[in-house]
């Protein structure tokens, strides 16, 4: 099974980004799932989407443009609001993927 490769974007592409980072990592290893992150600000995606193939793309400050993935909002899932309602969208985001090597 491949890596699930997921984009993480917030105001600065640094601290906020780098913590919604761990916790999916934290999730999907708990679902059994290897995973990839990488973080970007709102202006950083449309480079970061040309630099390698992303699966799902979690934010916590709005992205505009449409990268063709599932694009889920994070923030409540950050600050630990309706984490369960993030962490479905996230698991139906990845089950639909196809990840044979």
């Amino acid at each position: 099974m491949r890596t699930v490769n997921v984009l993480c974007v917030c105001g600065s592409g640094t601290a906020t980004s780098a913590m919604l980072s761990a916790k999916i990592r934290d999730v999907l290893e708990e679902h059994g799932y290897d995973c990839d992150t990488d973080e970007t600000n709102p202006p950083g995606v449309a480079t970061m989407m040309l630099a390698r193939p992303w699966d799902v793309l979690a934010y916590t400050s709005p992205v505009e443009e449409d990268c063709g993935i599932p694009m889920l909002n994070a923030t409540g899932f950050l600050v630990g609001i309706n984490e369960d309602e993030f962490i479905e969208q996230l698991m139906d985001a990845v089950g639909a993927l196809d990840l044979s090597d």
